[in-house]
């Protein structure tokens, strides 16, 4: 058991190893890629939507508007990709595609949701309001 553990312990200690994935050339590191890389999107998908969340706290309205437009957006998100890789079901890569479509619904929702973080000053159409200046 031992030895064994010192065997593990390495690889689990240092990840970073098999991260190279410009070089992933066998199916186990393009799915951890894949994971990693939606996990990254994901990541930047949910500091906007927090940041868009704190803006809108001043109108229950909008904010609940968006919250929901978010939950609807993730069973869709979810749905499509389920859908999009269904001929994989069971195949080596079918994570790496799951985690690619995952990534690409999500980076196209980062895109809508920073057209409305960036709205253009003086557009009334615009949902959210521009960030609070903050004082020293």
């Amino acid at each position: 058991m031992l030895i064994v553990l010192a065997v593990t312990l390495p690889l689990q200690a240092s990840p970073t190893h098999a991260l190279d994935c410009e070089g992933a050339d066998d199916q186990t590191s393009l799915n951890f890629c894949a994971g990693r890389a939606y996990s990254e999107a994901d990541s930047q998908l949910n500091d906007l939507y927090r940041d868009l969340k704190d803006r809108l706290k001043g109108d229950p309205n909008r904010l609940g508007h968006l919250v929901s437009a978010q939950r609807a957006w993730i069973g869709f998100r979810d749905l499509e990709c389920e859908f999009a890789i269904s001929a994989l079901l069971g195949a080596s890569a079918q994570p790496m595609a799951k985690a690619d479509c995952l990534r690409a619904q999500t980076e196209q929702r980062i895109n809508a949701l920073n057209a409305y973080a960036h709205c253009e000053e003086g557009d009334l159409s615009c949902p959210v309001p521009p960030p609070s200046e903050q004082s020293n």
